[in-house]
C-alpha cells in the first residue's frame, strides 16, 4: 500500500495534501478530540479510505471505512469464473463439452450485465386492525 504519509520526528509536521504529509511517529493526548478529515476519500486495493489529521500536533492516519465496490465486483467475477469451470449441479456430476465450458466462461466474463431497472409488481399491503398496547 502506497501512502503519502511520512512518519518522522526530526521534521516539523506539514500538510502538503495530496502530495505529502509529514506526521509525528506517535499520537498525542490531543489527537482523540482534534482529528479531522483531510482531503477527499480514495481507494487503495480493496478499501476506501481518507486521511485524518490532528489539528493541534499534526499526527495523521489513514481511516479505512468501507470496502471498494469495484473490488467486490471483481471478486464476484472471479468466483463466477471459477464456478463456470466446475461442475456443481445438484444431481451429481455431469460431463460437459469444451464448448459448453467456454460458453459458461464467456457468460461469466460479461457479468455484471448492464440492463435497465427491473420493474417490480406493486403489491398492496394487508391492512389489519391495530391492537392497543397494554403498557
Amino acid at each position: 500500500m502506497d501512502s503519502i504519509i511520512e512518519y518522522r520526528n526530526d521534521e516539523s509536521p506539514r500538510n502538503d495534501y495530496p502530495r505529502r504529509i509529514v506526521s509525528p511517529v506517535n499520537p498525542s493526548a490531543c489527537c482523540l478530540a482534534n482529528m479531522a478529515q483531510t482531503g477527499h476519500g480514495a481507494i487503495d486495493a480493496q478499501w476506501r479510505f481518507y486521511y485524518k489529521r490532528c489539528g493541534v500536533c499534526g499526527y495523521t492516519v489513514r481511516c479505512f471505512y468501507a470496502p471498494s465496490l469495484l473490488a467486490v465486483f471483481e471478486t464476484g467475477r472471479q468466483v463466477r469464473l471459477a464456478l463456470a469451470e466446475m461442475s456443481l449441479d445438484v444431481g451429481g456430476r455431469r460431463r460437459r463439452t469444451r464448448a459448453q465450458i467456454a460458453a459458461e466462461r464467456a457468460a461469466a466474463q460479461r457479468w455484471p450485465l448492464h440492463r435497465g431497472p427491473k420493474q417490480q409488481p406493486v403489491r398492496m399491503l394487508r391492512t389489519g386492525r391495530l391492537v392497543p398496547s397494554v403498557a
